[in-house]
């Protein structure tokens, strides 16, 4: 797994570890928290505080005399458990990762460890699900989209941060890894991969019957070039169609930076509403087509930063998109280290659409639904094609906006 990060005042991470991607519905900013100098009358972190020292001594109290914690237990793993309770209770990726799980986790960004290919998501119930990408080492060695994780190396990832289970799948190239998963159907496999240096474009360009069509399978920091690159060449005839089914997201603001190829300048891409207030990104001069239509595909498996994009288009009346209501996956979050090393994952902010609308939990509706059940690209194609044909008999009005 390759975690791409961007640097700024902390880090920008976006949680998209590629070849062997840990793949997390939300941007973060990985920093680190500043320690004020005590004052006089007033110590750092507020410690003198009451309900501060209540909670110390609670935990002291629990040490020494409860009969269902294990003797040799230390206060600073009470404190962990309860941190971490704590912020699972509030949203299931929140959590607190220990000194040397944090350790760990940044050590498995070094160049000199690989993947095997696979996103990793959390689902809303906690659970870690397998996304793997075409040909990679894990898919194929037989690891399905949507199969849930389980062990690795025989390690359970149960109550485990996403980042603690990515930084296990990673290692040396040429080691061997094992998944225990359990497949659609609720069998429990044991998988073995071996972990190599994969390569997988975010954005290639293919052709489905003959019409070009733009696959983005994950955003990353070279998104935004490499589509501008295949954009500025697009056939002068064809619409520029972009696949996004199964993209779960990836760095936000490679997804801002794409948007901003096909909106002119001083529109809305998307709002970060905190507690401070909103944060807008809006375009600049930087659009390679503002005129040809645009058709976004999405689905169920359409998430975060892939909804950004969406929503910047389709707001903004640059294109429509068709298919399935998005995943819904709109919380900003952040890394905060802490001064002992360890860290906090916290929901900071949430996502809204150029029009003011929140999507957490609730996806975006495609502009024209396609009906339920399992569908395939030709009948999205299909579509394209049907509004093409409405387009230009002049029979398309309005927002047919339908369930899908």
């Amino acid at each position: 797994m390759n975690i791409r990060t961007r640097r700024r005042r902390g880090t920008l991470l976006a949680a998209i570890v590629s070849a062997g991607m840990v793949s997390m519905p939300s941007a973060f900013v990985v920093g680190q928290l500043p320690l004020a100098a005590p004052s006089k009358d007033k110590q750092a972190f507020g410690l003198d505080d009451k309900d501060v020292l209540l909670y110390l001594e609670a935990i002291s109290q629990i040490k020494e005399k409860s009969s269902r914690l294990s003797p040799d237990i230390t206060r600073a793993r009470i404190i962990e458990q309860s941190l971490r309770a704590y912020l699972s209770q509030r949203d299931v990726c929140c959590d607190y990762l220990t000194r040397e799980e944090y350790r760990t986790f940044k050590e498995s960004l070094n160049e000199r460890y690989v993947g095997v290919g696979m996103e990793i998501k959390q689902d809303r119930d906690g659970r870690i699900v397998c996304v793997p990408h075409p040909e990679s080492p894990a898919a194929r060695a037989g690891i399905a989209v949507g199969d849930q994780l389980k062990r690795i190396d025989g390690v359970s990832v149960n109550g485990k941060s996403i980042f603690a289970v990515g930084a296990m799948a990673r290692g040396k190239p040429g080691t061997e890894v094992t998944f225990v998963v359990v497949t659609g159907g609720g069998n429990e496999r044991l998988v073995r991969v071996m972990r190599a240096s994969v390569a997988l474009p975010s954005v290639v360009k293919r052709f489905v019957d003959r019409k070009p069509i733009l696959e983005v399978s994950h955003f990353t920091r070279d998104t935004g070039a490499r589509m501008k690159e295949i954009v500025k060449g697009w056939e002068r005839d064809e619409p520029i169609i972009v696949d996004l089914r199964g993209n779960g997201g990836g760095d936000i603001h490679a997804a801002i930076d794409s948007a901003r190829l096909f909106l002119p300048e001083g529109k809305t891409i998307v709002a970060v509403e905190t507690r401070k207030g909103a944060n807008r990104y809006e375009t600049r001069a930087a659009a390679v087509n503002v005129t040809t239509p645009v058709y976004l595909w999405q689905d169920e498996g359409t998430g975060s930063a892939a909804e950004v994009f969406i929503a910047a288009l389709t707001d903004n009346n640059r294109g429509v998109s068709i298919g399935k209501r998005s995943a819904g996956e709109a919380v900003w979050e952040e890394i905060i280290e802490l001064s002992d090393g360890s860290a906090l994952v916290l929901a900071t902010g949430n996502l809204q659409t150029p029009r003011g609308m929140r999507f957490q939990g609730r996806g975006l509706m495609p502009t024209y639904g396609l009906k339920d059940g399992v569908v395939d690209r030709m009948d999205y194609l299909m579509k394209v094609r049907e509004l093409l044909a409405a387009r230009k008999t002049g029979r398309l009005h309005g927002d047919q906006r339908s369930v899908g």
